[in-house]
């Protein structure tokens, strides 16, 4: 979003003031001793020059890099679980340096923990020099990578640490730099007012199991240098326990709030400024939660006991959120007609996978639990709500900077997961994911940049349970390529993608457990029958097209960002975004049409769903130029919020017809909740920001000119009926509150009429309310019957166009027109044996070839809509 709309949106935003807001060194059993502070030294055991270990001096020393010392000889090192024993040659010992860090952290920590120092009255042991040379020295999976910083309760130097990070990275020489960071906090009680400010690529890890074993006063970030938070990405914190009364989180898009306890209040922005967010899930907020400036938000699966305001606001979502009743709902929204939805429980979910150092130092991944029934509230007990967990040291495959795609695709053979750390990737080759319950978890916004027209991610068909969580993928082919992969994409696809994998048959094995997650409701509110295990969960997977000058301003391509072809796939908050500005001649501050380099590169789709059930929570794509933001054309589709900014440097994507969010015609269900589509400025026209078919269930849908008339979006959903937009019926909005906010808050009446007859596989019992009484059946009865002559009539009339669909089937353009209104036909009638059936479930089998149980045997997801016949 650009940092512009701070003098762009007081009509819209409803202006209100809100002014109340330790490891063993061990030979033999030996007593502990503690050791505090970051650094302690003075252990000195007896003496002896015949190559035993007789006189050694011991420092421990907490969160460092190795300190090697020998005050003689060669300097040999030792493998301790704590860190370096470093041994001096000859006839005397120098010393021992047990370093913090790696495994000595966390409840067995060298510093705030307990180490354990042989005594003196020990027999001696012999060490052969030689042999000392040939071990190697243990290492922490982070040892060296600065962009990792493991901090204790006892660091004395914790604060200094983390605003340095903050202070690189806040304002604009943070926004597009190529620096990653994680801050990950080992369990304990950190000191009285520690804090840790966020900003660009930076995440905040708390690793203990569980959120209240990582205990600090606060994680915040504010307004930006232009006075607002809208360009305030990339940054999250998780796996916390805020103490402070007060906490702000002053952030916009791709900057999540996850697996937290905030005791105190919540501020999502500034007091004054404008903030474009959001999302959280899986938190509890014990204190008020203030949306403030914000734009927008999705809550998902939180508590928010401590209640919600919301002054100002174009649309909040709440799914599966616990402490919020039917009144509190209507205070948030105000009076302002779609500001609030509520969706009561969340259909399917696995929250995104975690780090835990363990209480033996140990590092593991951790895999929530999937939920295929629907859940509130946040998760009382993550102990408990785990699928499987993956040790560092065995199971998964660390990549590091310098890493290529040939080098982790080589790694994680054999294992179960992968790390990325911090940092930027640059790949020839895709990372290819081709094993049932695989798991990818990057750190600190590691970004991956495919170079050469393929994509970053490639994940097989044919698996189940895959993770992958924590990504920012960067377009990084050059526009003169020619078409690309996307930059992620799960499953066969146009270009040919992985089309088979290992261990699929395991997905049967593989079944939901309703565990200690909020209370376990069962059913889907779409009424879709989404599988026990899913194919797999996107969390936290970010994307962009631009030209930043930390990769020389090139001009790139992604022609589509994030491509999902199989089913039953879940996104868990994903940002799709073409930048509108960077660092490469687009002004970042206060000019709204300073044009730059990002506004040459090329972007077809944020994202394509051809895959069935598939199911999106907080979705936002942005800016694309070349065709629609969202192109779905999979069927039991869902998306539960959803934001867009059109394209205001390119008014030709508004001249060619796309639109904001397009659902294919051919869809038979798809339900979508809470969706914004904007116009920042330009002189636009758009049809509408929406195309749905008359099946689609909608709830709360708007439209907003930020500058403008509201008039720039002719029209709020377009229904469309064929690819070429000739049976589509546009459809103006309900109201327009404040005047440039306008919505719709459901489909009318005519368009469910249409869906008894179109979407004859799902009955009465479905729970959406279509046939409510026996006399609404018999009126949409009898308005069939008047209606059967125009279908034929339609059906003839668009017969001298043929179907994409035909094309997958073997069906050619120059088929008699006979023989291509026949077949289409057949199928078309098996709809209206719905109706006549019971109820509008079908009662016999029509049609002949390309037609079963009265729909199209080729799926909707090949079915584009109707092109010219050649």
């Amino acid at each position: 979003m650009r940092g512009v709309k701070q003098a762009l949106a007081l009509p819209i935003l409803l202006a209100t003031s809100f002014a109340a807001w330790a490891v063993p060194i061990s030979v033999a059993p030996v007593a502990s001793q503690e050791v505090s502070g970051s650094a302690a030294s003075g252990f000195v055991l007896g003496g002896g020059s015949d190559g035993s270990v007789a006189a050694l001096a011991v420092s421990v020393v907490g969160g460092e890099a190795a300190a090697e010392q020998a005050l003689e000889g060669k300097a040999t090192a030792v493998p301790h679980g704590l860190g370096s024993v470093v041994l001096g040659g000859g006839a005397a010992l120098g010393s021992i340096a047990l370093l913090g860090g790696g495994s000595a952290s966390g409840g067995s920590s060298a510093v705030g923990g307990r180490s354990r120092i042989r005594p003196a009255h020990q027999p001696r042991v012999k060490l052969d020099s030689s042999e000392l040379a040939s071990t190697p020295k243990p290492t922490s999976w982070y040892d060296g990578l600065d962009s990792i910083k493991v901090l204790r309760p006892s660091d004395s130097d914790a604060q200094k640490v983390v605003h340095e990070i903050w202070s690189q990275q806040e304002s604009w020489q943070g926004h597009f730099n190529d620096k990653r960071y994680a801050i990950l906090l080992t369990p304990g009680v950190y000191p009285a007012n520690f804090s840790i400010p966020v900003s660009y690529y930076t995440s905040v890890l708390g690793v203990g199991l569980r959120p209240n074993q990582v205990e600090i006063d606060a994680a915040w970030s504010t307004n930006g240098p232009n006075g607002h938070a809208t360009n305030n990405f990339w940054r999250s914190f998780e796996g916390l326990t805020l103490r402070s009364p007060s906490v702000t989180w002053a952030a916009s898009q791709g900057s999540p709030i996850r697996r937290s306890v905030i005791n105190g209040k919540l501020w999502l922005s500034d007091e004054t400024g404008f903030a474009s967010g959001g999302f959280m899930a899986d938190v509890k907020a014990k204190g008020t939660v203030m949306t403030g400036m914000q734009q927008q938000w999705l809550f998902r699966n939180t508590d928010l006991s401590g209640g919600v305001l919301c002054p100002n606001g174009w649309n909040y979502v709440f799914v599966g959120v616990m402490g919020v009743g039917p009144e509190a709902y209507q205070a948030c929204a105000g009076g302002v007609t779609a500001k609030v939805t509520a969706v009561p429980a969340t259909p399917r979910i696995a929250e995104k996978p975690y780090l835990v150092q363990e209480e033996d130092s140990t590092w593991n991944i951790y895999v929530p639990t999937f939920f295929a029934n629907a859940t509130v509230g946040a998760t009382v007990d993550h102990s408990a709500n785990w699928e499987r967990k993956l040790s560092l040291e065995s199971d998964v495959f660390i990549a590091k900077p310098g890493d290529t795609a040939e080098t982790m695709n080589r790694g994680i053979q054999g294992k179960k997961g992968l790390l990325i750390t911090p940092g930027v990737y640059e790949m020839v080759r895709p990372l290819v994911i081709n094993t049932t319950g695989f798991v990818v978890l990057g750190l600190g916004f590691a970004t991956l940049i495919p170079t050469s027209g393929g994509a970053a991610v490639e994940v097989a068909d044919g698996l189940s349970d895959v993770r992958i969580a924590g990504l920012l993928l960067e377009a990084g082919t050059p526009k003169s390529h020619g078409a690309t992969a996307p930059l992620l994409r799960w499953g066969a696809g146009k270009f040919g993608g992985i089309t088979g994998g290992k261990g699929a048959a395991a997905a049967d094995d593989l079944a939901a457990k309703v565990g200690p997650y909020g209370r376990a409701l069962g059913g889907s509110p779409a009424g879709t029958q989404f599988g026990a295990a899913p194919t797999g969960v996107l969390s936290d997977v970010f994307a962009r097209v631009g030209s930043f000058n930390y990769r020389g301003c090139p001009i790139v391509r992604a022609d589509t960002m994030v491509e999902i072809n199989s089913d039953d796939v879940v996104l868990d908050n994903t940002w799709l975004w073409h930048a509108d500005h960077d660092d490469c001649g687009t002004d970042p501050g206060l000019h709204l049409h300073v044009v730059g380099k990002s506004d040459a590169c090329y972007s077809e789709h944020g994202l394509v769903v051809n895959g069935d059930r598939v199911t999106a929570y907080g979705t936002a794509a942005e800016h694309v130029t070349g065709g629609n933001m969202v192109d779905w054309t999979g069927d039991g589709g869902e998306a539960y919020f959803y934001q867009s900014e059109l394209p205001y440097h390119n008014d030709s994507f508004s001249r060619a017809g796309y639109v904001g969010y397009a659902v294919a015609p051919e869809v038979k269900s798809h339900a979508a909740y809470g969706m914004g589509v904007y116009i920042i400025s330009g002189t636009a026209q758009s049809r509408g920001g929406y195309l749905m078919p008359p099946t689609a269930r909608v709830q709360n849908v708007m439209t907003v000119v930020v500058i403008g008339d509201k008039e720039q979006f002719q029209n709020t959903v377009c229904v469309v009926k064929g690819g070429d937009g000739s049976g589509d019926h546009c459809l103006k909005p309900e109201t327009c509150v404040p005047a440039s906010r306008c919505v719709l808050t459901s489909l009318p009446g005519w368009v469910l009429t249409a869906r008894l007859f179109l979407d004859n596989d799902r009955g009465a019992s479905d729970g959406d309310g279509l046939i409510a009484s026996a006399s609404a059946w018999h009126s949409s009865f009898l308005l069939g019957l008047v209606s059967l002559p125009l279908l034929l009539v339609a059906s003839v009339l668009a017969h001298d166009r043929c179907r994409i669909s035909d094309r997958a089937r073997g069906r050619q353009c120059n088929r008699t027109f006979g023989e291509n209104m026949m077949e289409d036909f057949q199928g078309d009638i098996g709809s209206w044996a719905g109706l006549l059936g019971t109820a509008g479930r079908a009662s016999a089998h029509w049609g002949g070839a390309g037609s079963r149980n009265g729909e199209p045997t080729l799926s909707a997801k090949e079915a584009r809509g109707l092109v010219p016949c050649e």
